[in-house]
Formats: C-alpha cells, sequence, structure tokens
C-alpha cells in the first residue's frame, strides 16, 4: 500500500497533437483555472494527478448577444434520412466548442441484430433551455421514424486520452427503446462506459467495459453492471432528473460515481489505449437499447462536462507543485486547492522513466 503522501501522475503514451489546459472561448468559466495550478484530482482516487483541465459550461452561454441560437430544431422527419443537415449553431463550428468537440453524421444499416437503420444527425444537437429564466443546456436527440432512427453522436476530436477523470450533470428523457451513453472509446474491445436505457427503471445506470462478450460469444458478467442512481444534489435518484454522472479511468482500474458517490469499481476490461471521448444518444432496435415506437423522441440534456487528464506531451519529471480539485463545491467544477492552501508545498515529486519503451512512474516520497 502507498504512503498516505503517494500521488500518482498517469502519464500518456500516445501523441496528443493539440488539446490545450485552458478552454479561451464559451462555454468556459473565466474562474475556471487557478494560476499556478499544476496537477488536479478528482473524487474517487484522490491519489490520482492530472495535469489538465477544461471545463465545458452549458450554463454560462446565457448571452443573445453571442448569436449561438438557443431555438428547439424541428425532428427529423421521413424524408431527412441521409443525414445531411447542418450544425443548428455557429457555437459548434470551428474555433468555439467544435474545435474540441465535433458532431458526427455517420449512419448503420439494418442488420438481424439490428433491426433499425441508424443515421446521426447534427440537427439532434443543439443549445436549448427548459423557460426564457432556464439556463441554457446542451441537448442530443433520437426519435423513432417509419423506415430509421435518428441519432445523435458527439465525438473529441482528438484519438488521445489515456486516463482521465470525466464529470457530466446530465439528465434523460423518453419513451422505452433509447439509449444515452457517456464514454471513453478506442475500439469495440476498448471503452468504458456510462449508458442510460430509457428501457430501464429509471434509477438505474449501466456502468460497462468492453468487450462484453467473449470470444465465442457468450456474455462476460463481470463487463457489465446494473448500477442504482443514489440521490443527491437535487435528485431523487431518478435519471430524468439531474445527476453527475462521473467516470474516473485509471491504469487497471475504472471507478463509476454518480452524485460523488462510488457505485462499482472494475478491473475487467480496462482500457489501455488512447481513446476519444464520446457522447450519444442512439437506438437501432437491438436487444440492448430495444425498440422505440413509431414516432416516440428521447433527450439528452447535458449542463457541463468538466474533464482532467494527462497528455504524452508532459516532460518526464513533472512535479505536482499545486495541486487543486475540481468536485469539492458541489455542482461548480471550478477548481480549489486542495486542503485550501494556496500555498502547499509538493506532496511528491513525481518522475517517469522509459523503461522497455513504456513510460513507469516513479514516487519519490
Amino acid at each position: 500500500m502507498r504512503s498516505p503522501r503517494s500521488w500518482s501522475l498517469l502519464l500518456l503514451l500516445h501523441a496528443f497533437s493539440h488539446v490545450p489546459s485552458t478552454f479561451a472561448v464559451p462555454p468556459l468559466d473565466p474562474n475556471s483555472t487557478i494560476p499556478g495550478c499544476s496537477c488536479y484530482q478528482a473524487t474517487g482516487n484522490e491519489r490520482a494527478l492530472f495535469l489538465h483541465h477544461q471545463f465545458f459550461d452549458f450554463r454560462s452561454l446565457d448571452n443573445d448577444t453571442l448569436g449561438l441560437n438557443f431555438t428547439t430544431p424541428a425532428p427529423i422527419d421521413d424524408t431527412q434520412d441521409a443525414g445531411i443537415e447542418p450544425i443548428t449553431s455557429p457555437f459548434f463550428g470551428r474555433g468555439q466548442f467544435g474545435d474540441y468537440f465535433t458532431p458526427a453524421s455517420w449512419s448503420k444499416n439494418a442488420s438481424e441484430a439490428s433491426p433499425v437503420s441508424l443515421v446521426n444527425s447534427q440537427q439532434n444537437i443543439y443549445l436549448a433551455r427548459d423557460s426564457s429564466d432556464s439556463p441554457i443546456h446542451l441537448t442530443l436527440r433520437t426519435n423513432r421514424l417509419t423506415s430509421f432512427q435518428s441519432a445523435s453522436d458527439l465525438e473529441t476530436t482528438e484519438l488521445a486520452y489515456l486516463h482521465a477523470s470525466i464529470r457530466i450533470r446530465a439528465r434523460v428523457s423518453g419513451p422505452p427503446g433509447a439509449c444515452a451513453g457517456m464514454f471513453t472509446y478506442h475500439s469495440d474491445d476498448q471503452e468504458s462506459d456510462i449508458e442510460i436505457l430509457t428501457r430501464d427503471k429509471q434509477n438505474t445506470m449501466r456502468a460497462t467495459n468492453q468487450p462484453g462478450v467473449d470470444p465465442q460469444g457468450q456474455v462476460v458478467p463481470e463487463a457489465s453492471t446494473s448500477v442504482t442512481i443514489p440521490p443527491g444534489g437535487g435528485s431523487n435518484g431518478s435519471w430524468t432528473d439531474w445527476n453527475v454522472y462521473q467516470l474516473n479511468w485509471l491504469p487497471g482500474q475504472s471507478e463509476w460515481l454518480i452524485n460523488g458517490m462510488s457505485t462499482v469499481n472494475k478491473t475487467y476490461g480496462v482500457p489501455t489505449e488512447a481513446s476519444n471521448f464520446q457522447i450519444k444518444m442512439w437506438s437501432d432496435g437491438s436487444p440492448w437499447t430495444g425498440n422505440m415506437s413509431v414516432g416516440g423522441l428521447a433527450t439528452l440534456d447535458i449542463e457541463w462536462i468538466d474533464m482532467v487528464y494527462n497528455t504524452s506531451n508532459e516532460a518526464p519529471g513533472a512535479t505536482c507543485e499545486k495541486i487543486c480539485t475540481v468536485d469539492r463545491i458541489e455542482n461548480n467544477p471550478v477548481p480549489q486547492v486542495a486542503g485550501g492552501n494556496a500555498h502547499a508545498p509538493p506532496i511528491g515529486m513525481i518522475s517517469a522513466l522509459m523503461l522497455g519503451g513504456l513510460w513507469a512512474t516513479v514516487l519519490l516520497t
């Protein structure tokens, strides 16, 4: 067991061409970076330290002068089966949020396993509000047409995260037959999922590390776990309420938290490859999602996304001289200095050695 004074810094192995640690245009809260923060920690395994922080706060977009368009677009209809609709707001274009996340427009034909064709459309990703005086949120939508399912897919532009702590304040609504997915992805066998299935009870979340089936096609019992959503943060324990979903992806361990409470840990299927982060609202009529009735519509609403992570750009010998926590204050990811000491000394000197072509973390305490 490590000493209480030992802290681990997770170093990435793959190239990360350009993901800044700050987000200089909306929706980043201007107070989301404390000058001098050299490392960040998050709830769960506080010994895991990360060098970068991004906070995408859609609530902060409540400013009509930005010209971002908060009008909910019409649902896709039967004639729009090509997925060629444009983005719904300049916010999703390059130079703003689109530098970090991009809407996808790929499609998938029906098959025996997935009997409903899926067509992603950028028109299903938009900024909205519940009423004229409520905060802005991001929405991903899926709806069932006669011959296909219109869906939504938002992905980070970089396939390079390799260990992170990701939190999302979100809610889901709609009839049975939809899946709200928030997950890291490299391949079908290198994937960690937070998923809400609208066919499940409203107090249930699925925590999964892929692959979910073995080479013989048999279900792997330890891959997926049904988790009961704990009340907290204004939620009554239902996915229709606003909840904070969190995935801690560490070497050899995945942890899922909801509203700050740890719900499940897994050592099976923990990804080892650099990945991107994806958010989807979808269905394909498969046994996993269920088959949504024609005319059905479901949404995934997100108030904010908070991410701490590392990159392979870091020089060996990085030191955490000021450690900041990003989730000490409920529903406010603005970093706070860990321990409340703005002049905290280094807790540990972390260096990295190249051993057999792989980075190894060395703790000097």
